[in-house]
């Protein structure tokens, strides 16, 4: 309850700092973008903000890419010949989506950002991106990795990370976070980083195999999933080697940085370490607010950022509702 009523105070106060809290931008035309809609957060984010911003007047078009950076191209050139009036964007490749980025600009259409943000270099290509500072989620990934090895008295550690799509700006930032977190702990080694696509099954057959790999040269410690769906492929993929897990049975920890409900369920049992609060419902309505307040005249800042928490066994309580989408 004490998330919920932040993040309800913070959303209040960003809308009357623009003064146009009852926006109603009837007719305004946007598509939202989406890597793929099977994604348990993306599939959130969308239905969510479609429903608030539908509330709100706005006529909204969901479209999926299915991690295919091409289609996603040829879905931005479609919104720019049928001139929407924003495209909210959830992109697959921070390279790839550069050229169709330069053609919306110069169509005068803006771009919102959601989920990840793109390179600094890239910024003057959009209007602004609305979601969390993933550099927080990966430095609180770290911390909580090495809170979770100490309590099994481990000051020297091999562990390994297994991210989102590796060519998003977003999983960049998460893992240079995580490293730098790490370095300050010099008996900690990060052994190898996997892309695991935000994927559950991809990610528990990378673990299987990182699990062989690494046994004869005494095992992995810990396990960084980029996502909680993520820590449940590693989870299944550590109780089918018969090896132990969690901090009780002195076994693999297991951590991750944004939280779903098979994460609150693993916490509260003690498989998971920790995670953290990467929200879509919440991220999503207000993503909804804001950019109705935009189309009302209202300011949107190049960064519109949503507070990040970290969860443990500590406060899951805290948190569950939220994170249980």
């Amino acid at each position: 309850m004490r998330f919920l009523t932040c993040v309800a105070a913070f959303l209040l106060l960003t809308l009357a700092v623009s003064g146009t809290a009852s926006a109603s931008p009837e007719g305004k035309r946007v598509v939202v973008l989406a890597t793929s809609n099977t994604n348990p957060y993306i599939g959130a984010w969308t239905s969510t903000f479609t429903k608030f911003a539908t509330q709100a007047g706005i006529k909204v078009t969901n479209l999926s890419a299915n991690y295919d950076a091409a289609v996603q191209s040829q879905q931005i050139d479609d919104a720019i010949a049928q001139k929407y009036d924003m495209i909210v964007l959830c992109y697959v490749n921070d390279q790839a989506v550069v050229p169709a980025l330069t053609r919306a600009k110069a169509a005068g259409i803006p771009v919102i950002l959601y989920a990840s943000p793109i390179k600094p270099e890239y910024d003057s290509l959009i209007t602004a991106y609305i979601g969390t500072e993933n550099a927080d989620l990966g430095r609180l990934a770290g911390e909580n990795m090495v809170k979770g090895l100490a309590a099994e008295g481990k000051s020297k550690a091999k562990v390994v990370a297994i991210t989102g799509l590796a060519q998003q700006f977003n999983v960049q930032s998460r893992m240079a976070a995580f490293k730098a977190v790490l370095a300050q702990h010099p008996g900690i080694e990060l052994i190898d980083t996997e892309d695991g696509k935000w994927n559950t099954a991809v990610t528990e057959k990378i673990t299987g195999e990182l699990l062989v790999r690494f046994s004869g040269q005494g095992g992995i410690d810990g396990i960084f999933d980029m996502a909680d769906n993520q820590a449940t492929g590693s989870i299944n993929a550590v109780e089918s080697a018969g090896l132990k897990l969690g901090t009780a049975s002195k076994g693999i920890v297991v951590v991750a940085s944004n939280c779903m409900k098979d994460g609150i369920i693993h916490i509260k049992s003690g498989q998971q370490f920790a995670t953290a609060t990467q929200i879509p419902t919440e991220e999503a309505e207000f993503a909804a607010h804001k950019i109705a307040s935009y189309f009302d005249g209202g300011k949107l800042n190049k960064q519109e950022l949503v507070p990040v928490y970290g969860v443990t066994k500590d406060n899951v309580d805290q948190f569950a509702a939220g994170c249980s989408y």
